[in-house]
């Protein structure tokens, strides 16, 4: 579950009020589902002397600090979904000074954001709640949209003048509301006049939304997209709101010009697009296969076990795939087992198969069928992080600690933030005998678990193996992660 964001003077940059004023208009493009990841000015351009630099510089704060308070996905099927869908919108933008990071939280929220720098951050309810690939890249085309056109910074610089109060009290509230969908406490946390009047002045005019429905339209027509997926991911939305309440739902769907009058004139627009544009088919095959994951593996099982089960004789074999996953997160061993064995016959050679049923029988410790599974796996797709890291641990317990490690190390530098791979890696750096890099990885994974305790223990730990001028460089790069992180710990004594 996300945790309760603390954001103080400390956490942001603290030497000049117009930096901070640039600061906010990109965050506040993040929160509103107006992704701000890449200025679309030249890279010597600056509002209020905030240039390329010092975006950069806020950027990589704001990952780390949203890395360190909401959960991160990294399983490679659904982060490289995510990114490749973002990748294709942004070849259809004007140059931009930064290259895209995107990351994937897992919350229920039908949510996205960007911070300054280049860092997208997509939440896996927008992914689980649309219902074909082209909405979820509609939603992504109209963020972006508001960040080419520029529409939060031209605001502030209409504003001019903006307290320090009033700027973290938004950009903390902000931040909160848009990663929990918690209107009530970001609302606690922009209390006062002034955050108010700083809110309602950054607040897009029913202009900026039609344009960000216009040119967003363009980016998601441009990248090959059925250009409906726009206009349906708003009616999904809507109907969401009204069944799920307004917390899980974009600011911007608040907001000027009405919801049904978008949809019309969105829809409208596409009617007179060309024939063969407006009939392009949906391709759902790889969105579908994100959904399953999501649903199965990361959402609640019991949930995703009933969701199944209403399909009935309708269901395709990735259902019973995702019913098989979702069954293996249970204690009901024997339905799942029943279950894995009749979605592997299905599946054939597809390479998420057979990761999923080895890690289901590593799961029951039944290491020759969970390996058998796992080593196919890796063969048919190198680059499944989460089959790589699963086989590394059956190559590890058979002692085959060259080989494991390989894997665990292509599978860090996938996902280096993540504690689990990091706790994997070091564990097997231990088995191995290379104690340095054991306690080093240890020392991350406490790092990125936010366990200040365990941090200190560990890198003193690797501090005692030091040996060679590389070590010294390796224990200064954790110094300096875990300078950084601590930042946003909660203070008192570790």
């Amino acid at each position: 579950m996300p945790r309760r964001f603390s954001i103080t003077v400390q956490n942001v940059l603290r030497n000049l009020v117009r930096t901070l004023a640039r600061a906010l208009a990109l965050i506040l493009a993040m929160t509103l589902i107006a992704p701000s990841p890449l200025s679309v000015t030249p890279a010597n351009a600056s509002y209020f002397n905030f240039g390329i630099k010092e975006e950069k510089e806020l950027g990589d704060k704001f990952n780390v600090l949203i890395r360190s308070k909401l959960p991160m996905i990294e399983d490679s099927e659904v982060v490289d979904y995510a990114r490749d869908v973002v990748d294709r919108l942004a070849r259809q933008m004007p140059p931009q000074p930064f290259p895209f990071s995107v990351a994937v939280v897992q919350d229920n929220a039908i949510n996205a954001f960007a911070a300054p720098g280049g860092y997208v951050f997509v939440f896996t309810g927008l992914m689980l709640n649309m219902n074909h690939d082209s909405e979820v890249a509609g939603v992504l085309a109209h963020e972006l949209a508001h960040v080419t056109q520029r529409h939060i910074a031209k605001r502030v610089e209409q504003g001019r003048i903006l307290s320090i109060a009033s700027i973290l009290g938004v950009l903390a509230g902000f931040a909160l509301g848009a990663a929990t969908g918690q209107r009530d406490a970001a609302g606690a946390m922009m209390m006062g006049s002034q955050a108010a009047a700083t809110q309602a002045m950054l607040n897009y005019s029913r202009d900026d939304e039609r344009e960000a429905d216009e040119v967003g339209m363009n980016y998601l027509s441009s990248a090959g997209y059925p250009p409906r997926g726009l206009p349906q991911a708003f009616d999904v939305m809507q109907r969401m709101k009204i069944f799920k309440g307004y917390g899980s739902i974009p600011a911007y769907l608040s907001t000027h010009p009405d919801i049904t009058e978008r949809i019309g004139y969105l829809s409208e627009r596409v009617s007179r697009m060309p024939k063969d544009v407006v009939s392009r088919p949906d391709r759902d095959e790889r969105f579908l296969r994100v959904q399953t994951i999501i649903r199965a593996r990361y959402g609640d099982p019991a949930a995703a076990i009933a969701y199944y089960g209403k399909k009935g004789s309708s269901m395709t074999r990735l259902d019973r795939l995702g019913l098989a996953m979702a069954l293996g997160r249970t204690n009901e061993n024997a339905r799942a087992r029943q279950a894995f064995d009749e979605a592997l016959k299905e599946g054939g050679n597809d390479a998420l198969w057979q990761r999923e049923g080895g890690r289901f029988f590593l799961k029951l410790r039944d290491f020759d069928r969970a390996g058998t599974l796992l080593h196919r796996a890796v063969e048919l797709n190198p680059k499944d992080m989460v089959a790589s890291a699963e086989y590394a641990l059956i190559l590890a317990q058979e002692r085959r600690y060259p080989e494991a490690l390989t894997l665990m190390r292509k599978v860090a530098t996938f996902a280096p933030e993540s504690a689990e791979v990091r706790q994997m890696l070091g564990r097997i750096y231990g088995e191995s005998g290379d104690m340095f890099r054991a306690h080093l990885n240890l020392a991350y994974a406490a790092v990125y678990s936010n366990d200040a305790r365990q941090s200190l223990m560990q890198m003193e730990k690797a501090r005692n193996y030091v040996r060679t001028e590389e070590d010294r460089k390796e224990v200064a790069r954790l110094d300096k992660v875990f300078r950084e992180r601590s930042e946003y710990w909660p203070k008192g004594p570790m």
